[in-house]
């Protein structure tokens, strides 16, 4: 992706380290067209989704319905913000500068998947890996950000991977619940930040360079609204006077990006070495709401640190979209808010399409949807979201239950 001249600084950038990508998957089983689009942001506002399905629509004749727009969730990017909802301060014309750059990476995207149609044959693995931590850390002050190797932490890693007739990868879907913020704040020494597609374009442009310059790796980030990557290079750290401080690795940290990228991209290779491809199956989407209990929040009260007690408002009954898209054999579930990992591990194990994957920042953001513990711990998620405690539960039960229907009549 390439930005104008003169785009920084930026929401805090002062420049690029390594390059964005838009990517998009295209699909076609002769009765309908879907698409994957995945972005190099940390989220995509309404309007920007909104115009990318446009896009799609124009130049591959995909209804909005049918593509879903994915965030790979990389922390290391610009915030871009739609006329009217800009905080106070912001640039606006390179922050549209920087939008219209992810619209033309969109559309040459599809352009080029357009012309890449072809008949594929496509097979599902999966595997684990090990970058990933669970970051909720029980501290004396109480729970707070870290690397807590006693909480759960998903290692599951599910692969697609779509093959031409000859055997050769055309595209490769891969899903890990991991936050892409190994350089998450982190400066320069000289100031300012870097952008980058962190860990999820790292494992990206490995498993790319592995395969063809033609091959398309799409990382959709799964369940990882409390699962960090192993090591990061801006990290706060407790005194010993209980209060908190920072350490910053500055432009060394990216070592950490390439090292844990290599780790994981190494890792979906091996899946991907193991799975049989076949001719492609059916395609079917469906799009659904699942009604929740919210609770009051405001990103003005972001939390700042730990505590020992919190006082939680209920809010009004709010609906939570859901998209369920089979590919064949294989079930994507896509859900807006980051959920936490054990939720996503109990959707998988309980679907009955197997195999399942579930994706987050799918379609848009929606803060986080922690687990019921999350809550009575006073976790920056639980705090730090507008869902009530059971939410993800009672999502997941939802959830769970429209797979076993769309698998019933799949039969």
């Amino acid at each position: 992706m390439a930005f104008p001249a003169g785009l920084f600084p930026l929401d805090g950038f002062a420049g690029e380290h390594d390059p964005l990508f838009g990517r998009v998957l295209l699909l076609d089983d002769g009765r309908q067209r879907v698409a994957i689009v995945v972005i190099d942001l940390t989220s995509v506002s309404d309007e920007m989704i909104t115009g990318m399905k446009t896009i799609l629509t124009d130049i591959a004749g995909v209804p909005a319905e049918n593509t879903l727009i994915c965030a790979s969730h990389t922390f290391s990017t610009p915030h871009l913000f739609s006329p009217g909802h800009a905080p106070a301060g912001t640039d606006m014309a390179r922050n549209d500068a920087m939008s219209r750059a992810f619209g033309a990476a969109v559309r040459t995207a599809a352009t080029q998947a357009v012309a890449a149609l072809q008949p594929a044959h496509l097979g599902y693995g999966s595997g684990t890996s090990r970058v990933n931590v669970n970051r909720d850390l029980p501290t004396p002050a109480g729970w707070w950000l870290g690397a807590n190797e006693s909480g759960f932490a998903d290692p599951y890693l599910g692969v697609l991977r779509i093959d031409d007739v000859e055997g050769k990868p055309l595209a490769i879907l891969m899903n890990f619940a991991v936050q892409s913020s190994v350089m998450d704040g982190s400066q320069r020494a000289a100031g300012g930040k870097l952008i980058s597609a962190d860990l999820a374009g790292s494992a990206a442009r490995y498993v790319e360079t592995h395969y063809s310059a033609d091959t398309v790796a799409l990382f959709l980030v799964g369940a990882a609204g409390d699962q960090a990557p192993y090591f990061q290079a801006n990290r706060q750290i407790f005194n010993r006077d209980g209060s908190l401080g920072q350490s910053d690795l500055h432009e060394t940290g990216f070592t950490l990006v390439d090292l844990l990228g290599e780790r994981l991209g190494a890792d979906i290779v091996q899946v991907c070495e193991n799975i049989l491809t076949k001719p492609s199956g059916h395609l079917r989407i469906q799009r659904e709401k699942i009604e929740v209990t919210s609770q009051e929040f405001s990103p003005a009260d972001k939390p700042v640190g730990p505590v020992t007690a919190f006082d939680y408002r209920l809010g009004a009954q709010v609906m939570i979209p859901v998209v369920l898209l089979r590919i064949g054999d294989m079930t994507l579930v896509g859900i807006q808010p980051e959920l936490a990992a054990i939720i996503g591990a109990h959707i998988r194990a309980n679907s009955p399409s197997s195999p399942t994957i579930v994706a987050t920042m799918v379609d848009g953001a929606a803060k986080y949807l922690p687990d019921a513990q999350s809550y009575d711990r006073f976790t920056y998620e639980a705090r730090n979201s507008p869902y009530a405690k059971g939410a993800a539960e009672t999502a997941a039960a939802a959830i769970v239950g429209s797979l076993k229907r769309m698998n019933a009549s799949y039969k």
